[in-house]
C-alpha cells in the first residue's frame, strides 16, 4: 500500500509518550516528516532515535505549549525551514477533583494546555496552511467533553471548548481547504488515565459496550486517517472511539 502520507510535514504535541507517540510512529510509518513538540525533550530524542529507521525528517522541540512567546518563535522556524501540512494537537493534562476543592491555579492549567494553547496552535498552523493553500487539523478532544464526569468538571469543560472550537473552525477555514476534525477518545491505555482507581476504571467499562480499555495505537490509526487524503471529504466531525460507551 502506498504511503498515506508520502512526503507531508506534521506537527505533533505531546509526543513524547502516549498517544502522542503512537501518532509519530504511525505517520513515520506511512512517509510524513515530523515535528515532535514535548516538555520532556529527553524522551522525544529517544523516539526520534527509534523512527530513524524511516526515510523521514523527524526534528524534536523541547517546548512548553503554554508559553504564547515560545510558539511564535517556533513556528517563525516553521515558516522558513518547511511546510505544514498537517497539526495534531494531542498534549493534554487532566486531574480528577471535585468541585468544592478546585483552586484557581487548576483551572488556570486545565484550560492554558488543553484550550488556550490549541486555539494557539491552530492559529499559528492556519496561518501557514493557508499560505500553502491547504492543511489537516486534528484536536484530540474527549467523551467528557459531551457527557460530564463526576470529579472532572476542570477535564470536561476544557476539552468542551476545544470540541466547540473545531466545528467552528471547520466552517471557517474549509475555504482556505483546511480540514479540522477532532477525536474523542474513551477510556484509553495511557499515562493520562494511570491515576484513575481501579474501582472508577471498572465503573467505566461497566459501561462500554467491547468490555475493555481502548489503545493508544487504536487512537493514532483514527488520527492516521483523518489526517490523510482517505478523509478528504471529511471536515467538522468529532469521531468517538470509545468501544460504545453508554451514559
Amino acid at each position: 500500500m502506498k504511503p498515506l502520507l508520502q512526503g507531508k510535514t506534521a506537527l505533533i504535541t505531546g509526543a513524547s509518550r502516549g498517544m502522542g507517540a503512537q501518532i509519530a510512529r504511525a505517520f513515520a510509518a506511512h512517509g510524513a516528516n515530523l515535528l515532535l513538540l514535548s516538555r520532556n525533550e529527553t524522551a522525544l530524542k529517544e523516539l526520534a532515535t527509534e523512527l530513524d529507521t524511516y526515510p523521514v525528517r523527524i526534528s524534536v522541540f523541547g517546548c512548553d505549549i503554554t508559553d504564547e512567546a515560545q510558539l511564535k518563535d517556533l513556528f517563525q522556524q516553521f515558516s522558513k525551514q518547511t511546510n505544514l501540512d498537517i497539526l495534531v494537537n494531542n498534549a493534554g493534562v487532566m486531574q480528577a477533583k471535585p468541585l468544592t476543592f478546585i483552586r484557581k491555579s487548576d483551572w488556570q492549567q486545565h484550560y492554558a494546555v488543553n484550550t488556550f494553547a490549541v486555539y494557539q496552535l491552530c492559529q499559528l498552523a492556519a496561518r501557514l496552511m493557508i499560505r500553502n493553500q491547504g492543511g489537516v487539523i486534528v484536536n484530540m478532544v474527549s467523551m467528557l467533553g459531551e457527557y460530564g464526569q463526576a470529579g472532572q468538571s476542570l477535564y470536561a469543560g476544557s476539552k468542551a471548548a476545544v470540541s466547540a472550537l473545531t466545528r467552528s473552525l471547520a466552517q471557517e477555514l474549509a475555504q482556505h481547504r483546511i480540514r479540522v476534525n477532532a477525536i474523542a477518545p474513551g477510556l484509553i491505555d495511557t499515562d493520562l488515565t494511570k491515576d484513575i482507581s481501579a474501582a472508577d476504571k471498572q465503573k467505566i467499562l461497566s459501561r462500554v459496550a467491547l468490555g475493555r480499555m481502548g489503545t493508544a495505537s487504536e487512537i493514532a490509526k483514527i488520527c492516521l486517517f483523518l489526517a490523510s487524503d482517505w478523509s478528504s471529504y471529511v471536515n467538522g466531525e468529532i469521531i468517538h472511539a470509545d468501544g460504545g460507551i453508554h451514559f
